[in-house]
């Protein structure tokens, strides 16, 4: 299995603990993690090899040069970084024998195993895909310029058919895409990548990618009330749950029905509590927590604190040889 993460040296510590959340779900699999970065300190790179515990898993590291990307856009407010369009790059990155990669983002943490979803036929797909939160918002559609009927996906879990994108030159039209629509791409390389792909993804089930916005009233989400039975049904069997928000288990502000499971699972790895952080900052920080307290005395209700009608209990998980090597 070869699986694909994105990372840099301020985002170590939530790559090890997903890799781990793999580890220990996916005993039985041969899996190769194929470390993508631009700069990465020595010690780093040995934290992520020393985060192995399974004798079936490797770690493969791929340096790129970010010049190509230079015309990708990355704004003040937003809460991603240039290696966001990383993948973009996957078709030249990875040699050619290998034919089909996995690309997580790394503020995911595994719940199950991945065989299922991993082995399955890409014949004549781009890539195999869950339909993002925003999958039936017409503004989308409106700015990308295609058919709602083809659907929208979060590609923070994409099963990609390299094949397929070599011999369709998917590296190529993503970035001229980008760079000749810089202000439709509200949500960088996703959009570019819903455009140039629409029409050639593999839908796959919710589990695969149960972004936040699935553990709250569905009916606040631009999506079909006709998928809300495939949401619930996910609900029961989460594989890959995705800290999609801006607000991380390792902010102040997070509100993520599964935070203290994260936490929770950090300490089991680290021997040490997590050290939680503010996102927000100065005058931010203060409407945050007026916000706060508007809502817990009812006076007004704000969504960064409202209440998940969605409980999943994470499975019971063997924390065996989970402490990390120094």
């Amino acid at each position: 299995m070869e699986i694909a993460l994105c990372t840099d040296d301020n985002y170590i510590i939530p790559t090890i603990i997903f890799i781990k959340s793999i580890e220990i779900n996916n005993i039985n699999e041969d899996i190769n993690y194929n470390i993508i970065y631009e700069d990465l300190k020595k010690e780093n790179k040995q934290k992520l090899s020393y985060s192995l515990t399974n004798k079936k898993s490797t770690i493969t590291f791929y340096q790129i040069n970010t010049d190509i990307l230079k015309d990708c856009p990355i704004r003040i407010e937003d809460h991603v970084t240039l290696a966001t369009y990383y993948r973009l790059l996957f078709p030249s990155i990875f040699p050619k024998s290998v034919s089909k990669i996995l690309y997580l983002d790394s503020d995911i943490l595994c719940l199950g195993s991945l065989s299922t979803f991993y082995e399955q036929n890409l014949t004549n797909y781009s890539c195999s895909v869950i339909h993002d939160e925003r999958n039936n918002d017409e503004s989308i559609f409106n700015r990308l310029n295609y058919s709602k009927s083809n659907g929208y996906f979060n590609a923070g879990v994409m099963l990609i058919n390299l094949e397929y994108w070599r011999e369709n030159k998917i590296q190529e039209k993503t970035l001229n895409f980008i760079q000749t629509n810089k202000e439709k791409c509200l949500w960088h390389d996703q959009d570019a990548l819903n455009y140039v792909l629409n029409n050639t993804v593999k839908w796959s089930d919710f589990k695969y990618n149960f972004t936040q916005g699935f553990f709250f009233n569905k009916k606040d989400l631009l999506i079909s009330s006709t998928y809300y039975k495939a949401i619930d049904n996910a609900s029961n069997n989460i594989c890959l749950v995705h800290f999609s928000s801006a607000y991380k288990p390792w902010h102040i502000e997070c509100n993520h029905p599964l935070k203290s499971y994260y936490r929770e699972f950090y300490t089991k790895i680290f021997g040490k509590k997590m050290k939680l952080t503010h996102k927000l900052k100065g005058f931010n920080l203060i409407k945050w927590r007026i916000k706060k307290y508007l809502t817990i005395f009812k006076i007004k209700s704000y969504v960064d604190f409202r209440k998940p009608i969605l409980v999943v209990s994470p499975p019971h998980t063997h924390y065996k040889n989970l402490i990390i090597k120094n």
